[in-house]
């Protein structure tokens, strides 16, 4: 008799024990919570007046080629996506999507032209260069090149389009820079190189060290960095273009803070400035 009056007095303890067990499991759960809120998972606040330690002169490129840069990726991504047989309306939302291009193009695997918009281009017209994969990055990734011409360069950007194995064609799109640099705050603070040469002079002359220096060696080694020396020097910045890479620079003598941060005296003319060009001489 005594045990079974023992038995039922555990049993009527049990659902008391639990209660208290859940209650202070739920108490420490909650205290995790705040810890982990307080301590590891802070909420993000962002400075919109804190530049951090940048330079004046980072600053000053970011800000003149934000939107020519923002213009490039979103076309890239785009591209990227263009490898199932892109049709006419394709064609022209894509000309009214990015209208700085200067036309689209589709092409078979032995570089012939089947389509192009608009059809009348002053300049020669060539995807040969694009046909081939580069060996330095996978066979479908975008490819780019740099055609040369007496009325000023042409930016060439293809997306190969492949079938299993088989190359089927190219999906191309070109643009002059000058028209591509038209989106830029402060157009003539800043230049536009490649391996190729100058694709973009700014106000500047020929002289500057942008001009003289030879990317394709020095981009084997670096994707950033200071051209020139003395009152003439250049920061400079790399972006990819599919495989192309395109540098940035801006001169040191003109950094300055962004429209939103400048101080009210004008900064220091720019190294070797000349009347506005619109491509190199």
């Amino acid at each position: 008799m005594k045990r079974l009056v023992l038995f039922c007095l555990i049993l009527s303890l049990v659902p008391l024990a639990g209660c208290s067990g859940n209650q202070t499991l739920r108490d420490s759960w909650k205290y995790t919570k705040r810890q982990y809120r307080t301590y590891l998972n802070v909420p993000a606040e962002l400075d919109y007046e804190d530049t951090g330690s940048c330079e004046l002169y980072e600053l000053g490129l970011g800000d003149a080629m934000l939107e020519v840069d923002t213009a490039l990726l979103k076309l890239t991504r785009v591209m990227e996506n263009s490898d199932r047989g892109p049709d006419q309306a394709w064609v022209m939302h894509m000309m009214q999507q990015f209208p700085w291009l200067t036309g689209v193009a589709l092409a078979d695997q032995t570089g012939e032209v089947m389509a192009r918009y608009p059809e009348y281009f002053m300049k020669d017209f060539s995807v040969a260069p694009l046909l081939e994969p580069d060996p330095k990055q996978r066979r479908s990734a975008l490819r780019a090149y740099v055609q040369e011409s007496p009325m000023g360069p042409e930016v060439y950007l293809a997306n190969p389009v492949y079938v299993g194995e088989e190359f089927r064609g190219l999906v191309v799109v070109y643009f002059d820079p000058r028209a591509l640099m038209a989106l830029s705050k402060d157009p003539g603070s800043v230049m536009m190189a490649s391996p190729s040469g100058v694709l973009w002079s700014g106000r500047f002359t020929g002289g500057t060290p942008v001009n003289s220096t030879d990317w394709a060696e020095v981009l084997r080694h670096k994707s950033c960095g200071l051209v020139g020396e003395g009152g003439n020097e250049f920061y400079w910045t790399t972006r990819y273009l599919g495989n192309l890479p395109l540098v940035y620079a801006f001169p040191l003598s003109a950094a300055q803070k962004p429209a939103e941060h400048q101080a009210a005296a004008p900064a220091e003319p720019a190294p070797q400035e000349t009347a506005p060009a619109t491509s190199e001489e």
